[in-house]
């Protein structure tokens, strides 16, 4: 080989001429790299080249090559060259090339171990890193970190020699790189620890932390950056291992983080990046957060100051401590309960609201908005107390306060409209006057954040405030949103687009008048082709116009739907990845509207979702100087991405000779290609959902293809696989019952046969849940998997409880869940261990549980009475739940331990003794839904249990306790008290005192909240009017006005049976 054309080509590969450099990389990919000699040559220019450059291109390369050639070269050339590069290192004054050289060491001696060679390189390693001289403990303690990265698992029998080492070298008197090399080993050796088994390994860690701590101070105070971002790093990973490597110091960590966060003297990066390792301890360790005292509420009073510096030329993108803070606050409102979190931001709240300073009041409305997305239940509940002030701001003398209060607005819509409702006339006259007012400089970038803001949040609140609402708004704001169609900047039309397809959504019919016109001022940007911003409008009008054919029905929206569905086709192949999902959701909102019947179009809708579906995934390109240590799956920012070692083969624009571990930072871990398709899966579930027959012909291959998304390493992907199988799966089962006209009766074995398909599909369904439900660390995921299962039960009855170990791991799962054991529920790193949850649950947390609580009632309804059996096992943890400190924990155990009742009947017999008690006192609970609940659970249980010997010592007491609550009008109290009470006498009539109940719960009709009710109701009065019972009889002009309200509209508040009783009722009271 020619050595000297070798460094030539290497020297070649420098220079700042891209052709020359393609050239170089290709002759060196073709003619040497392929050849084991290749390796000898560079290693021979990295020991030896006077080049700093020259070295460190050769390092970077012969890193790549040694796992393909070093097996080739022979033994005596191997030996000779391990004492070259050992030696060389130690002579190497670049820091760079001397890092680089000591991974190829590393990368030699990985292998050399396996084959049981190489012997004496630790011992000459250790006594570098012990040396007198500060230059060779810097290089043996860096060739320690490059060994255990690259094979940490050869250590393992060599902790105690480590940890006695890494005592010294932590605190290296004289060099600040031993000390950052010594906490970059310690991060390497995490993997090897495991607490339960080798517990002195694991307390020698957790005693390194304070030393590390001194380590990443003394950085911070000497302003050295690159070594500060390291040492943050190495904290960071301790967070994707066993919470015990850190328990010991856990808190003091936090503490100092925070406070480092909270020192305006600190480097405003550094204060970032103490922030961002607090996110993170939210994120993964909340559990533990949640455990300790005061942490949350200091972590969110400290974020809100920090927050407060905000300053008026700010930029969301920008990182400044500021906005570290608010991300901080978002991860707390979404893992830690808000009792921790929300409530001592709202004791601060109007402090921050009402000061002079601009920043706080910023800080004020922002927080706000974020904790309304992360616990948007608590937030609904001081939502009226809270909308004053809000108001207030959106009407602020300062812009940017105006402009976050805005945005703020826009994120409590998503969930809170509905609760803001009543704020309405206040809420949009202030939209109103800040779009007039930013309006009059249409080029001023922050009146154009603020008319986008104004757009955002008629798009979020137009749903939840509802037609009667948004109809008194209409012509003004479909007026002056269309207008903004035409504003210069392309992110205003895309925002009005949003706004006027919420208002025609909201307003639906009521559209009409203003159809044409909105299409035609649209209809130009649907056939824009090329250029990102066009085709994000495109993108934006294609989704309004979805909305607004869901608004104003298939019959006004039908002479737009074929151009549109042409168009929507052609805009697949125009390369823009939004433009592509927001076309599968128009699809998704146009098979709903016309219920699949879209003709020819349906095949080149599910051709076009199913050439989603079969994208290749990109494999992510890593820097050459990191290439080739990883292949297969890699985890980083907390998401897992597919890494492919390079190929000879492959053409490379460039070679890096840059061993900056800032590379790293590049790699994004999901694909443009697996968001695509989670879309796309979604979208496959509304199609099949709305067309049901009509995609009969595409249903074998859509669960071909959806199935292998259940493993996808992208957990959108996970959650909407599982969800559009099941989904699926709903739709063939009712597409049956409708062909052969048999319903599903409660109960295994089967009361007949479902059809093979049916049964086929259910296999691969049950199959693709079943690892998934188990093991999934995702809680969206879970909570997905969850409400599809409860859905599915409660449509299709027992049958898919019958596929093999479904019944069993279902009861599993749920066990598990609803005892907080589930991984989901777990830290990372903590899967074996039992929550604690003292503090109180995060709403997303709770969701979890709440959702496998409705599994449980899907089993009860597909079980019927045979699920008494099951209940054994859900009976203890539900009702611990029924005596939680959390009111939703209390109402949510007793609702369902009412609809289990429903559904078991008389088989609930057994149970009324340790039931009834808990309910009766859940009658004089705090919390009026829990009251409610309990009403409801209470008639339940006296109307199927058969045990009156039980339940009739009751009857006084009970309803002695109802009685209050038919006095107030909130949470159903009325309705389901009277529905108690009404079942009550319906099992025994006589232990009730009529003469004074009856013109009580008359006098409440017809109910105004819990149609469901309304069976039990006039199901007692027909019993009652049969038994000839005089006061019912004195009652009967009352009841005839009753009897005319409740069988008018709305139709849904009597089920057919029920308004059947009733209409035959006042025949027989008119005839008699």
């Amino acid at each position: 080989m020619d050595q000297q054309k070798l460094v030539e080509l290497l020297q070649s590969c420098q220079i700042p001429d891209t052709q020359k450099v393609k050239a170089a990389t290709a002759e060196l990919k073709r003619n040497y790299y392929p050849h084991p000699d290749a390796l000898i040559g560079l290693l021979h220019i990295l020991v030896s080249h006077p080049e700093e450059n020259v070295r460190q291109l050769s390092a970077v390369q012969s890193l790549r090559l040694v796992p393909k050639h070093w097996a080739k070269i022979n033994g005596d050339q191997k030996t000779a060259i391990r004492n070259e590069i050992v030696q060389a290192v130690i002579r190497e004054q670049h820091a760079l090339v001397r890092h680089a050289l000591s991974r190829v060491i590393a990368a030699v001696a990985a292998l050399d171990f396996e084959d049981e060679e190489w012997a004496d390189l630790l011992p000459v390693v250790f006594q570098l890193t012990t040396s007198d001289n500060v230059a060779h403990r810097e290089v043996g303690s860096y060739i320690i970190f490059a060994l255990l990265e690259a094979n940490p698992t050869y250590f393992s029998e060599h902790l105690p020699k480590l940890f006695e080492l890494f005592v010294k070298t932590i605190k290296d008197p004289q060099s600040r790189d031993v000390r950052l090399n010594t906490m970059l080993s310690i991060s390497c050796v995490l993997l090897l620890i495991d607490a339960e088994e080798d517990e002195a390994s694991a307390a020698t860690i957790q005693e390194f932390v304070p030393a590390m701590v001194d380590v990443l101070k003394d950085f911070v105070e000497n302003h050295d950056e690159d070594r500060t971002r390291q040492a943050f790093e190495v904290f960071q990973a301790f967070l994707g291992y066993e919470s015990s490597l850190l328990a010991r110091y856990f808190r003091d960590l936090l503490q100092f983080m925070l406070d480092l966060a909270a020192n305006k003297n600190a480097d405003e990066e550094v204060r970032s990046q103490a922030l961002a390792f607090l996110t993170q301890c939210v994120r993964y360790r909340r559990m533990k957060i949640q455990g300790i005292p005061d942490m949350a509420s200091q972590l969110t009073k400290k974020a809100m100051m920090i927050l407060g510096e905000l300053e008026d030329d700010d930029d969301d993108d920008d990182i400044t401590p500021a906005r570290s803070a608010l991300e901080l606050i978002d991860q707390m409102s979404t893992d830690l309960p808000p009792r921790q979190v929300v409530v001592p931001l709202l004791d601060d709240f109007p402090k921050y609201a009402s000061s002079e300073n601009a920043g706080f009041r910023r800080a004020a409305v922002m927080s706000l908005g974020v904790c309304a997305e992360g616990a948007p239940d608590f937030v609904s509940t001081q939502i009226q107390s809270l909308m004053p002030t809000v108001i207030q701001l959106l009407n602020d003398s300062n812009r940017s306060v105006r402009h976050d209060a805005l945005v703020s607005l826009m994120r409590m819509g998503e969930d809170l409209a509905e609760t803001m409702k009543a704020n309405h006339e206040p809420i949009m006259t202030a939209l109103v006057k800040n779009l007039e007012a930013a309006s009059e400089d249409q080029n001023d970038e922050k009146n154009i954040e603020i008319i986008r803001s104004v757009c955002g949040s008629i798009d979020t609140m137009s749903e939840g405030f509802g037609s009667e609402v948004m109809n008194k708004y209409a012509e003004g704001l479909i007026s002056r949103v269309g207008r903004l169609l035409n504003h210069p900047d392309v992110k205003v039309k895309s925002a009005a687009a949003g706004a006027l397809g919420a208002v025609a959504l909201s307003i639906e019919s009521a559209f009409k008048p203003y159809l044409k016109d909105t299409m035609e001022a649209m209809s130009s940007y649907v056939m824009a082709e090329s250029g990102e911003d066009e085709l994000s409008l495109r993108s934006s009008v294609c989704d309004a116009m979805g909305r607004i054919a869901v608004g104003v029905g298939a019959e006004d929206f039908q002479p737009y739907v074929m151009p549109l569905l042409t168009a929507s086709e052609k805009a697949l192949d125009l390369g823009n990845a939004r433009l592509r999902e927001t076309t599968f959701i128009l699809w998704s909102q146009l098979a709903r509207v016309y219920d699949g019947d879209l003709g020819a179009a349906m095949e080149g809708i599910f051709k076009g979702l199913f050439d989603s579906l079969e994208l290749e995934e990109e494999d992510t390109e890593l820097p050459e100087d990191i290439e080739g240590l990883i292949d297969g799956d890699m985890v980083t920012g907390g998401k897992k991405m597919k890494i492919k070692a390079s190929d000879e083969g492959e053409d490379e624009d460039e070679m890096d000779d840059d061993d900056d571990d800032s590379d790293w930072d590049d790699i994004v871990g999901v694909s443009a290609a697996a968001m695509e398709k989670e879309v796309a899966i979604e979208v496959l579930g509304d199609v099949i959902t709305h067309a049901k027959e009509k995609s009969a012909p595409y249903l074998e291959r859509a669960v071909e293809l959806i199935t292998p998304m259940a493993e996808h390493t992208y957990e959108g992907c996970r959650k909407a696989a599982v969800s559009t199988l099941w989904r699926t799966y709903a739709c063939v089962w009712q597409i049956m019952e409708q062909h052969t006209g048999v319903k599903w009766e409660a109960g295994l074995p089967l009361k007949f046969e479902p059809a093979a398909n049916v049964v086929k599909l259910g296999e691969v369904v049950a199959n693709a849940t079943h690892q998934m439900w188990s093991d999934e660390s995702d809680r969206d995921v879970v909570t997905e998997i969850n409400r599809n299962i409860a859905a599915t039960l409660k449509t299709c009855g027992p049958a898919i409880l019958g596929q093999k170990n479904m019944m069993e791991q279902t009861i599993t799962c749920l066990g598990c869940i609803i005892t907080r054991a589930h991984p989901c529920q777990q830290d990372l790193g903590d899967e074996e261990e039992e929550a604690d949850v003292q503090g109180g649950t995060s709403e997303w947390d709770w969701l979890v549980i709440d959702t496998a609580l409705d599994v449980i009632i899907g089993l009860a309804a597909a079980l019927g009475p045979q699920f008494a059996e099951v209940w054994k096992v859900f009976e203890k943890p539900i009702m611990k739940l029924v005596s939680s400190n959390e009111s939703i924990e209390r109402s949510t155990a007793v609702g369902v331990i009412a609809e289990c009742t429903a559904y078991m009947g008389a088989a609930v017999t057994p149970y009324t003794k340790s039931l009834l008690p808990a309910m009766m006192h859940r009658l004089s609970d705090e919390d009026k839904e829990t009251k409610s609940n309990a009403a409801y659970a209470v008639g339940q249980l006296i109307y199927h249990s058969t045990d009156s010997a039980t339940y009739l010592s009751s009857y006084v007491p009970v309803l002695s306790k109802l009685e209050p609550l038919l006095q107030i009008s909130e949470s159903r109290l009325q309705d389901n008290a009277t529905g108690c009470i009404c079942r009550m006498i319906l099992a025994h009539p006589d232990k009730v005192p009529l003469a004074d109940v009856l013109p009580i719960i008359v006098g409440l009709l017809p109910l105004k909240e819990d149609f469901e009710e309304n069976k039990p109701v006039y199901e007692c009065i027909g019993k009652l009017y049969e038994l000839q019972n005089p006061t019912i009889q004195a009652l009967t002009p009352q009841l005839m006005s009753v009897f005319e309200k409740v069988l008018g509209p709305p139709e849904d508040q009597l089920e057919t049976d029920t308004r059947q009783g009733i209409e035959a009722l006042v025949r027989m009271i008119r005839s008699s």
